[in-house]
């Protein structure tokens, strides 16, 4: 029988407890807060479309509170308006306390402080004055601040070259091509962005992904020499 530091003998076997550990999973973005992508029909559609601007960083929630209008008056209970707001979509993940939390899906509008606005039948004065609502402090509620237009000739409808482009959009939205993450669409040699690390913020040229497409290689000049950094591949980012 074995013996201890003290000459006692012990039978005993005591087994380490084992720690199962779950290995955190992506999430994706609510689907009341993803974007949407309109039905922007053909030629004989009786929707206008027009170019809005919005409040700083309002882009998207304008665009929700533009498609919950319901209209009173002469067109009680109708909902004439549609929005639209061209986005890119990217998966992130936050370091917290050097541990590593779910990458979340994350929107962010390709166009900052614009939106498309459609209208049935096009803008009216009945409906030019539901988009002038504002509240008690004297700021839109809608998060717009005007429609782009003439002195003369009030607001502009989009062009057929302009809906072919909103369409367009639209079509790569609905397909998964302005889905960001993962990154391989990137090529080596094209400008990037640090978005972690020292050299958060720091613009690089990317020189290829590593390890199986989860790490990705940026080479940064600083003070004349040229070193290459790792970073995770969903901190690395186009350079606009």
């Amino acid at each position: 029988m074995p013996r201890g530091q003290h000459g006692k003998g012990y039978n005993t076997a005591q087994a380490t407890p084992q720690h199962n550990s779950t290995i955190a999973q992506d999430v994706p973005i609510e689907e009341g807060r993803r974007n949407v992508v309109p039905n922007f029909g053909g030629r004989r559609s009786p929707v206008r479309w027009y170019i809005a601007t919005t409040a700083p960083s309002r882009e998207l929630s304008a665009a929700a509170s533009i498609r919950s209008i319901v209209m009173t008056g002469r067109r009680a209970g109708e909902t004439p308006f549609l929005a639209y707001v061209p986005c890119e979509f990217f998966w992130r993940r936050s370091v917290r306390s050097n541990l590593r939390v779910p990458r979340r899906e994350q929107q962010f509008p390709i166009l900052r402080h614009y939106l498309f606005l459609g209208v049935i039948d096009g803008l009216c004065d009945e409906t030019l004055a539901v988009l002038r609502d504002r509240d008690i402090d004297g700021r839109n509620v809608h998060g717009l601040v005007g429609i782009l237009g003439s002195p003369t000739l009030g607001p502009l409808q989009i062009g057929p070259v302009g809906m072919r482009w909103l369409r367009d959009r639209g079509a790569e939205e609905l397909a998964g091509a302005t889905n960001r993450t993962p990154i391989g669409a990137i090529a080596s040699g094209e400008p990037v962005r640090a978005m972690s690390g020292p050299f958060a913020g720091f613009l690089g040229t990317f020189v290829s992904a590593a390890q199986g497409g989860t790490v990705g290689v940026i080479s940064l000049s600083m003070m004349g020499s040229v070193c290459d950094i790792r970073l995770p591949i969903e901190d690395v980012e186009r350079a606009a």
